[in-house]
């Protein structure tokens, strides 16, 4: 796999539908799309699915990861789920 395709999962300037492309490629690729902040809310969810637990951990390490997706792998991640940036912020509109 040539760096460029690591160097592509990992820009924050790469299309959607590429990053997409580039996650169905392989699982490496896959686990660096997932931390990518420009990721698809939509893209996201399929990932956080994955078989692959380095993938679901660096979705739930996303700051973009929306509610119901760490909720969902706070179970298998908790100790993400509370460094994830977003959790502060979803935990602040809990009364």
């Amino acid at each position: 796999m040539a760096n460029t395709s690591r160097e592509e999962a990992a820009d924050e300037k790469t299309s959607l539908e590429r990053l997409t492309a580039l996650a169905e490629e392989s699982n490496e690729l896959a686990r660096i799309v997932a931390a990518n902040p420009s990721i698809s809310v939509s893209l996201l969810r399929v990932l956080s699915r994955s078989e692959d637990e380095e993938t679901r951990k660096n979705v739930a390490l996303n700051p973009f990861a929306p509610y119901d997706v760490l909720s969902r792998l706070e179970s298998q991640f908790s100790e993400l789920f509370l460094n994830n940036p977003a959790f502060k912020s979803y935990n602040s509109l809990r009364p």
